[in-house]
This record gives structure tokens, sequence and C-alpha cells, in this order.
């Protein structure tokens, strides 16, 4: 049996995993917010209605839609880069939040087992994942959050776009009541 230890480091990193990608998602849906000219209410109705995967591309286009390329400057790759960044956090996330873990299984220190399909048979075989892959995921993706935040707050500060810094605050203190509930 994996030590208590590292099973409950296991389980507090996939809660970290999995709180800071919805810290992840309510940026995204704050952009999204912010670039549209539509009522608060509208805007949060149609992101209920959409997965992360369609939330990421959509917010890029309303971006580019708001703004000319030359309009947008280095912003502009910035944005690109985002994009792939919330691309691959959600790839990450899923990777290893809808993992089937074995922490029972007698593992290395520092390593915990879980289920995979190998590459050759496609077969369930047990793999050891080391714990500080999980780390690096947590810290990727809180990396990833502040990077969105930032940007989010260059577009508001470069175009004064005021009204959408409110509907973003009034969005996030609607979802972080909801969270702590």
């Amino acid at each position: 049996m994996a030590d208590l230890q590292t099973k409950t480091h296991l389980y507090e990193l996939l809660g970290q995993i999995v709180v800071s990608f919805g810290a992840l998602e309510r940026g995204v849906d704050g952009l999204i917010l912010g670039a549209m000219d539509s009522p608060f209410s509208q805007g949060q109705a149609l992101l209920k209605s959409m997965s992360f995967q369609q939330k990421v591309p959509a917010m890029g286009d309303l971006i580019r839609n708001m703004h000319s390329v030359s309009e947008l400057g280095v912003l502009s790759q910035t944005l690109q880069a985002l994009i792939e960044r919330c691309d691959a956090c959600e790839q990450e996330r899923n990777n290893w939040v809808c993992s089937y873990w074995v922490p029972e299984v007698n593992s290395p220190a520092g390593f915990v087992s879980r289920l995979s399909h190998s590459n050759d048979s496609g077969a369930l075989v047990l793999a050891l994942v080391d714990i500080s892959e999980l780390e690096r995921c947590v810290v990727v993706l809180n990396a990833t959050v502040a990077y969105l935040y930032g940007f989010h707050q260059k577009l508001s500060n470069n175009f004064r776009r005021v009204r959408s810094i409110r509907l973003v605050e009034e969005f996030l203190n609607a979802s972080q009541r909801v969270a702590q509930n």
C-alpha cells in the first residue's frame, strides 16, 4: 500500500487541479463577457451552454472581432499563446482527473499508480506516475490563470473598457459565491 502521505498528496493535487481549472474557465468566461455587447444575463446563459473546448476559440474570435490585429499589436500574439495554453491545460486536466488512480498498489516513494491504456494493444495496464508531474500541472494551471487575468487587465487598460471590467467583476463574484456553496 502506498504510504498515506503520498495518497493524501495525490488527492490534494487532484483537487487543486480541479479548482485551478475552474478559475481558468471563469477567467475565459470573463473575457468572453467583456467582449460581448449583449446584456450580462444573456452572456451568462450562453456560457452555461458551452463547453470549455467551445469557449476558448469563441474568446479568441470575439476579441479579434472587436480589435484589428494592428490595433491589438503584441496582444494578438499573446492571445494566440493564451489560446494554446488553455487548450493544453484542458488536455492535461482531463488526463489527470479522468484517470483511474490506484494508490493502494505498492509504488516507489514519490510515485502513485493509475490504470491507463497501453499504446500497443489498448489494454489497461498499471502505470507509475511521478507525483511531481501533478505538481507541475498545478503550477502550469495557476500560471495560465495569472497570464489570462494579466491579458484581460492589459486589454481593459489599453482599450478603456470599464463596462467590461464591471461585468467581469460581477460575474466572478457570482461564480465565487456559487463555488463557496
